[in-house]
Parts: structure tokens; sequence; C-alpha cells
């Protein structure tokens, strides 16, 4: 069984590796900490299964996901990600994700995702389900934040969080300018003047607890 796993924080790419090692001892696993290095990896190698982070860096992962598809249809894709948000939940799943996890969620639960997705189904998280459940109770119908991409949309729920513009960009390894830049687009985006509006917001849509 040869398993890749694609995020771009080191020492979470550990972790994992070591949660694998112990439930599939015999399996390779190699590590890309990038879009580009997926991409690669995937032209030249053959998997089993592909772990894959929704942001590393500056890039949406989600934007090669259709081209890891196209390059071998069957490669299940098991999406990682910090939030439990029906956008990315949805994005991933239209992208061609077999499954989708928060990264909160326990070893356990990982492990039996995983089998999930490598015997050929697809596999979220009762969590997960949930949040679908609900957005489609609402008529599946669309909100400001809707709109935002990928990054934007972590920025936004850490911001929600009261996360300050430093702690996002060390989370995120950005820049401060760069937070700074996307926080200004996501208020321009939803029509909001400041970030305690912001939070206002996204507690009233649930975004947030």
């Amino acid at each position: 069984m040869e398993i890749l796993v694609a995020d771009d924080h080191t020492m979470f790419r550990s972790g994992l590796r070591r949660i694998i090692e112990q439930e599939f001892p015999n399996a390779y696993i190699d590590e890309a900490s990038s879009c580009a290095t997926v991409l690669d990896k995937i032209r030249t190698s053959s998997w089993s299964l592909v772990i894959l982070d929704i942001a590393m860096g500056e890039q949406n992962s989600l934007n090669i996901l259709p081209d890891i598809k196209r390059a071998h249809p069957d490669i299940p894709v098991l999406v990682l990600s910090m939030y439990n948000d029906r956008h990315f939940i949805i994005q991933s799943l239209r992208a061609g994700a077999s499954g989708y996890l928060t990264k909160e969620h326990t070893s356990e639960e990982l492990i039996t995702g995983m089998k999930t997705v490598l015997s050929g189904h697809r596999y979220i998280s009762g969590s997960v389900a949930e949040n679908l459940a609900e957005y489609l109770a609402m008529g599946g119908s669309e909100s400001p934040h809707e709109a935002l991409s990928v990054r934007e949309r972590e920025v936004f729920l850490l911001i929600a969080r009261g996360r300050s513009v430093s702690e996002i960009a060390t989370m995120l390894s950005v820049s401060v300018k760069t937070v700074s830049t996307y926080r200004a687009r996501i208020l321009e985006k939803i029509g909001l003047g400041s970030n305690a509006e912001l939070m206002r917001y996204a507690l009233k849509h649930g975004l947030v607890e």
C-alpha cells in the first residue's frame, strides 16, 4: 500500500505518519508540502490513497483535486481540514474527494475514514454529515460568506474566533500583510466594516460557537 500525505505543516505530517504506520506497518508513506509536489508525485508514482489538506501555504489544494482525479480516477482522496464548514465540505466532494474529516477528529476516526475510502466507499464523519443536513434543511440557500475563497474562508473563521492578524499569519505560514489583505477582501465581500461585525455575523450564521 502506498499513501501520500499532503500538508504544509511538518509536525502535523509527522504525527499523521506515526498514526498510519501503527495501523498499516507495511505501507509505504511519502509526504508533500505543496500543491506542485503533490502533482509531481501523482504523475510519477502509483498511490493507493492521498490524504490532502485543503490549504497549503498560499495555495488551495482543491484546485488540483480534479487534476489528481483526471490523472488517476481510481485514487481515493481523503480531505483533512481544520474546519467543519459546509463550504469546504461541499467543494471537496464536488471536486472528487472520497471523504472529508476535520483535524480535530481522533486517530481512530482517521483510520476508519482511510479504510472506508480504500474499500471504494465515501466517508464523512457524523459532525460533517450533520452540518450538511442542516444546510439542506435550509434549502441550500447561499449567504454572502459562501462567495469567499478557501483561503479567505480560513482567515474569516480565525478572525471570527478572535485570533489576531499576527496569530493568523503564524498559523497559516503567511505574512501579516497577506492576512490584512485577506481581511479587507472578506469585509468587502460580506459587506461588513469591522472585526466586531464579522464576529457577530459568524455567530448569527452558526459558523462559530
